[in-house]
């Protein structure tokens, strides 16, 4: 066991778990976790708070009261944030032309946030709540939402191209 520890850990390069799914199931809980959190604290540097577990919950669960929104809400936000870290790990991380080093990584990741942002903004916030009124963009809630959304997305993406860093070597697998 000591040996298969020591496995994980050489030089600077850091993994979860020799298991790929193990690691894509770790990042996206992770990655998704943080960024939630960072959602809530968009406030204290002037941007708008992203509540995505309520926001999930209130499209799941309309006429429930909000804690059972938020509740419902949440595991549905963790399992979506899990099932595009699989996605992410899977389909699109070996398709993209950059080599499996720290920089490469943390860049895939950041695009593939930046693409997930940019479906969240254009498509998921104005089709799926047509009652708010989001507009193109979400820009009917304002630019503090918009850079709100890129940002969350940023840093899930961020978190899961530093979490699954595979080995160079690894991109064949």
């Amino acid at each position: 066991m000591r040996a298969q520890s020591r496995a994980l850990v050489t030089s600077r390069h850091v993994t979860i778990s020799s298991s790929k799914l193990v690691t894509a199931l770790v990042a996206g809980f992770v990655a998704t976790h943080i960024a939630t959190v960072t959602g809530y604290w968009l406030s204290g540097v002037g941007l708008a708070n992203l509540d995505f577990s309520l926001f999930n919950g209130i499209l799941l669960v309309p006429k429930s009261d909000p804690q059972s929104q938020f509740i419902l809400g949440g595991i549905f936000h963790y399992m979506t944030g899990i099932s595009y870290a699989l996605v992410y790990v899977y389909l699109i991380h070996p398709l993209i032309p950059l080599p499996n080093t720290t920089r490469g990584n943390l860049t895939k990741g950041l695009f593939f946030g930046i693409v997930l942002g940019l479906i969240s903004a254009l498509w998921w916030v104005p089709v799926l709540f047509p009652q708010f009124n989001a507009g193109f963009l979400t820009l009917n809630f304002g630019w503090k939402t918009l850079v709100s959304i890129f940002v969350w997305h940023a840093i899930w993406g961020i978190n899961i191209g530093a979490l699954y860093n595979p080995y160079p070597a690894d991109e064949a697998n």
